[in-house]
């Protein structure tokens, strides 16, 4: 095997999110299937309907999930009703309308709503990644001329790249227990801080010593 110098770099590149993840979901019971179902797809129509009217286009609303199942008395013998449950996810591009919509969701569905998660992201990663990459292959060559150095041998020609996937970006800013929102005042000064998300790269270079 002809010799070589192979070094792996790593590089990171950050920026403000621009878009705020919403993810809501509305929970409603009912004595039969079809009137929970029909009780949450009533809820998650007003909600949608909401959306719109601030501007938030198709391409930002997505169905995430949908579910009915029976509640039980607390012998966990006799169905005593049903609950059914639609989520859905809202990619809000004016962080300064979380507050506003999540108020006006409270106010068109009471305490069916429910607030799962909100985090933050940033549209277009690609720009980033591609910094990252450099800054990635940056450092992997200044190691391998650091070693080259010390070894008193001078680098060659670059015999191979190779480039981990591309990772997942920090997670969301709120997390955990589900936040109900039951009048408009809960979110009136609901303030998002975007702070800055990274990406980072690992890239792995072999060198030929000259």
């Amino acid at each position: 095997m002809d010799a070589f110098v192979e070094m792996t770099g790593v590089g990171s590149a950050s920026a403000a999110p621009d878009v705020v993840s919403l993810d809501l979901s509305v929970r409603s019971p009912g004595a039969s299937v079809a009137e929970a179902l029909g009780a949450a797809d009533h809820g998650m129509a007003a909600i949608i309907d909401i959306a719109r009217q601030h501007s938030l286009a198709g391409r930002d609303l997505q169905t995430t999930s949908a579910s009915v199942y029976p509640q039980y008395d607390q012998q966990g013998v006799s169905v005593i009703g049903y609950l059914a449950q639609q989520s859905l996810r809202l990619r809000v591009r004016d962080r300064a309308l979380v507050g506003t919509l999540i108020n006006a969701f409270s106010a068109a569905i009471g305490n069916t709503l429910t607030v799962d998660n909100i985090g933050l992201q940033i549209d277009d990663p690609a720009p980033l990644l591609t910094l990252a990459r450099q800054g990635a292959f940056e450092d992997a060559a200044r190691k391998a001329h650091q070693f080259a150095d010390l070894a008193g041998r001078q680098l060659g020609p670059v015999l191979f790249v190779v480039d981990s996937p591309a990772p997942a970006f920090p997670g969301p800013v709120a997390r955990g227990a589900m936040m109900k929102f039951g009048s408009e005042d809960t979110a009136a000064g609901m303030a998002v801080e975007v702070g800055e998300n990274a990406v980072s790269a690992h890239v792995t270079v072999r060198w030929a010593w000259a």
